[in-house]
């Protein structure tokens, strides 16, 4: 578990999601953090190439506070940090009364920021909107590291990458499909 850490920019570290299960994970513009679809039984990295692997999911995150999930920093000699295009596009929560929810679909700032982001979508619907909304990610921020280590497990465990807040602002959604 690292003690410190400060936001570094492509900056690749390894989530130690439990005993025996790790992830990889990369810094990215303004606090995003991706993470990748690859476990290790091992924390070796050596020869990956995350321009190779698929983004599992693009969040916002409050690094003071989920750094404990990190086990360590790798090295530009074992791993080669991702360099494509950060995931621009985002769900932006709309909160009501209750019943009277959902999100529409952004696309973050040159500073990837939701704060001049431009609307792609507005009130998207469950009915219409089903694969925009299992696509892309919430632009709040995370800061509980359980969040992030938990939707790890149900992913290796089950296949479903979902993020559980949707279901806040979706009630009675269903879970996407593998």
């Amino acid at each position: 578990m690292l003690r410190a850490l400060k936001w570094q920019e492509d900056l690749v570290l390894s989530i130690k999601v439990e005993d025996g299960v790790f992830a990889i994970a990369q810094m990215r513009n303004n606090y995003l953090l991706e993470v990748f679809d690859v476990f290790r039984a091992e924390d070796n990295w050596e020869g990956v190439d995350l321009n190779r692997l698929d983004v599992l999911f693009t969040i916002f995150v409050s690094v003071k506070n989920i750094k404990g999930v990190f086990s360590r920093l790798t090295t530009e000699a074992e791993i080669i940090p991702n360099q494509r295009p950060v995931e621009k596009r985002m769900l932006s929560a709309i909160f009501g009364a209750p019943g009277n929810t959902g999100a529409r679909l952004i696309e973050l700032s040159d500073d990837y920021s939701n704060i001049g982001a431009e609307t792609l979508k507005d009130s998207l619907s469950q009915k219409d909107d089903l694969d925009l909304i299992y696509r892309y990610e919430l632009c709040g921020m995370v800061g509980d590291p359980e969040k992030i280590l938990s939707r790890l497990k149900k992913y290796r465990e089950t296949g479903v990458n979902w993020d559980p807040s949707k279901e806040f602002l979706f009630p009675g959604i269903q879970l996407p499909s593998r």
